[in-house]
C-alpha cells in the first residue's frame, strides 16, 4: 500500500456571471451579499471547496474500447481513516431562514467508526473491458439548503438534471477543478424546477459544485471516460466487477482527505482485496 495524501489547494477566486433578467440579478446580489456574511460556529469552520478538494490524480485519459474479457476478476475492499474525526461545522443561515432553518450541521466526513462513505474509487490504466453503463442520466438536488448527493461519480457525456426542491431561489454553479472553468450556472427560482445540462459532464475530471445563494452548500462530481469506478457505501466498502486480468493502480478520492493509491493484480475468477486507510489528518483543515 502506498498512501499519497495531497495537500489542500489555495482558495479559488469566485467567478461571477450575469443572470437572465435584471430583476433576478438584483435579487441574487442581495441574497449573495447576505449569504457571504453567514456565521459558522464550532471548533472548526468548514473549508472552502477548493481547500477541501485536493486535485485528484485523475485516471489516464486514454480512449476506452468495449471488449468484454472471456474471464474476469473483481476488486473489492474498504476505505477507512486513522486518527481524530474532523469536526463538523454549525451554520447559522441569514438567508432563507424559513426554508433552511436557524441551524444547519455541515458534516465533513460521513463514516461508520473509521470506515468512510462517499469515497470515489477507480482503476487506472483500463483501456478495454466491460460495456459502458447504459444509464447516463444523473441528478443533483437543492434540498434543505444542501446539495444532494454530496458526492457522486458519473460517465463523461451524460446528462445532469439540476433540481430544486426548496421554496427558495438557488443558483447552482459547476466549476472544473484545476482550471477553475465555470461549466454551468443554473438559476432556479421555485421548488419543482428541473434544468438538464450536458455541459457539466462533458469531459472527465473533478467538478466542484456550489450554490451562490447558500454558500455553505457544496458537492462534488468525479467524471470518468471508462466504467471501472464506484463510490464506497455507508460501511466504507466498494466492489468493481468484470475487471480484465492484469495489474492496475487503484485510486481513492475523498473530499476531506484527498487522494491516495495502491496497486493490485487481478486474476481471472478471483477477488482481489484492497483496503486503504487515510492517515495524518486531525480536526483542523
Amino acid at each position: 500500500m502506498y498512501p499519497k495524501l495531497q495537500g489542500a489547494q489555495q482558495r479559488a477566486h469566485a467567478v461571477h456571471s450575469a443572470g437572465p433578467a435584471a430583476v433576478v440579478v438584483a435579487a441574487l446580489m442581495v441574497a449573495c451579499s447576505s449569504a457571504d456574511s453567514q456565521r459558522v460556529e464550532g471548533s472548526t469552520r468548514s473549508p472552502t471547496v477548493a481547500q477541501l478538494a485536493a486535485q485528484p490524480v485523475l485516471p489516464t485519459n486514454v480512449a476506452y474500447r468495449t471488449d468484454p474479457p472471456a474471464a474476469a476478476g473483481r476488486v473489492s475492499g474498504s476505505i477507512a481513516f486513522d486518527g481524530p474525526t474532523p469536526s463538523d461545522s454549525v451554520i447559522h443561515p441569514q438567508t432563507d431562514v424559513d426554508v433552511c432553518g436557524q441551524t444547519l450541521v455541515d458534516p465533513s466526513v460521513d463514516h461508520r467508526g473509521p470506515l468512510l462513505a462517499n469515497a470515489v474509487v477507480w482503476l487506472d490504466g483500463v483501456a478495454t473491458g466491460k460495456p459502458m453503463p447504459v444509464a447516463r442520466r444523473y441528478d443533483i438536488t437543492s434540498e434543505g439548503c444542501r446539495l444532494v448527493p454530496r458526492v457522486q461519480a458519473a460517465i463523461a457525456g451524460g446528462t445532469l438534471d439540476v433540481r430544486n426542491s426548496d421554496q427558495a431561489t438557488t443558483r447552482t454553479r459547476f466549476v472544473q477543478s484545476g482550471s477553475r472553468t465555470v461549466l454551468a450556472a443554473v438559476l432556479e427560482t421555485e421548488a419543482g424546477t428541473v434544468v438538464p445540462s450536458r455541459k457539466v459532464l462533458a469531459t472527465p475530471g473533478l467538478v466542484e459544485v456550489g450554490c451562490d445563494t447558500h454558500p455553505w452548500a457544496r458537492a462534488w462530481i468525479l467524471v470518468f471516460n471508462q466504467p471501472y469506478f464506484t463510490t464506497t457505501n455507508a460501511n466504507g466498502a466498494f466492489s468493481i466487477d468484470s475487471v480484465p486480468p492484469g495489474r492496475y493502480r487503484v485510486t481513492v478520492w475523498h473530499e476531506r482527505f484527498g487522494t491516495q493509491s495502491d496497486s493490485v493484480t487481478v486474476v481471472a475468477g478471483q477477488n482481489a482485496v484492497v483496503d486503504m486507510t487515510f492517515k495524518g489528518l486531525g480536526t483542523s483543515p
